[in-house]
């Protein structure tokens, strides 16, 4: 190599150097742009990840937000919403507001688990029916059939009641709290299997014989290389969106469990343990009572709605452009 070429190559390198830095600079821009284009044509699903947000900040900061300890004397009892006392208190003389904070936690802890072990269950059994068909296939789904015979509500008792019934200490921080109602989780969990495996399943189908999966076999990969590199990146879209819906969901089978007396005792800050026990008693005398685990409820539905629709409309192919 000539003097001038050795020249020219490093001038060459200096150059690729130089605009390597130009092209992270202008990425970071170009994202931002991006998320702001989403943002304005998805402005629903904003505005349910905001209201979600709020509700993981508020179940985190409780403890400092909180006026009041949830489970001690605070003022007179039922006492109408004031400026001491926002959601006013209780027949106990518990600061209402303050109970509502940290039921967000054990609501918010308990959903997101349950959703979690249900998707990656699924997940799995989709996957597994899907790739290999025949006597696993149809294993696999006439028992989830059978599972889907029973009304949703029915399905969790009967888990909870097999389980066991969990024994809470209501002195228990939240991880405490989340693992003595490890039956609940596992129970709410188990019914949300359903679904997933059918969507997981139908995608594997789809996608088994296309050219790149058969490509894959001809080269020799086994069946759990195709499954975990190749058919798994295209189901998670598909699981995401499942996640997203289904999180609301179990969010207010929680609250249904604990309203029936088979979740959160009474007196444990839940949303579904206020709703009940003796607190039923004054509905009518104190309404703000139901009102504040009610609404709490319905927001949370609402925002994992809105977001679920939005990531959807996002990560399903057939709905993009529309």
């Amino acid at each position: 190599m000539s003097i001038r070429g050795g020249e020219e190559l490093m001038q060459s390198i200096r150059t690729e150097a130089i605009a390597i830095p130009e092209v992270a600079e202008r990425a970071g821009p170009r994202r931002l742009q991006r998320a702001w284009t989403l943002a304005r044509r998805q402005p629903l699903g904003v505005l349910g990840g905001a209201i979600i947000l709020l509700f993981l900040v508020t179940a985190f900061l409780a403890p400092v937000i909180a006026p009041h300890d949830p489970r001690e004397f605070a003022g007179p009892r039922l006492a109408a919403p004031s400026r001491a006392f926002p959601f006013g208190t209780n027949n106990l003389g518990q600061d209402v507001f303050a109970r509502t904070l940290y039921g967000s936690q054990i609501s918010l802890a308990v959903g997101v688990a349950s959703v979690f072990i249900g998707t990656v269950i699924g997940t799995t059994l989709g996957l597994l029916s899907g790739y290999f068909g025949g006597w696993v296939d149809m294993v696999t789904q006439r028992a989830l059939e059978v599972i889907a015979a029973f009304p949703g509500l029915v399905l969790l008792l009967m888990l909870v009641a097999a389980l066991g019934r969990p024994r809470v200490d209501r002195d228990a921080n939240i991880l405490e709290l989340t693992w003595q109602l490890r039956t609940v989780i596992i129970a709410i969990g188990f019914a949300f299997v359903f679904g997933t495996v059918r969507i997981v399943r139908s995608v594997v189908i789809a996608q088994r014989s296309t050219p790149y999966v058969e490509a894959a076999q001809v080269c020799g990969a086994s069946w759990l290389r195709v499954l975990l590199r190749h058919l798994l990146p295209n189901v998670l879209p598909y699981s995401i969106i499942g996640v997203s819906v289904t999180l609301g969901l179990a969010i207010l089978a929680e609250a249904s469990l604990s309203f029936l007396g088979y979740g959160a005792p009474a007196g444990t800050p839940s949303w579904g343990a206020d709703l009940s026990g003796p607190n039923r008693q004054y509905f009518l005398q104190a309404p703000w009572l139901a009102l504040a685990p009610g609404g709490a409820i319905s927001l949370t539905l609402l925002g994992f709605n809105l977001l679920g629709d939005a990531v959807r409309d996002v990560l399903d192919p057939r709905l993009r452009g529309t």
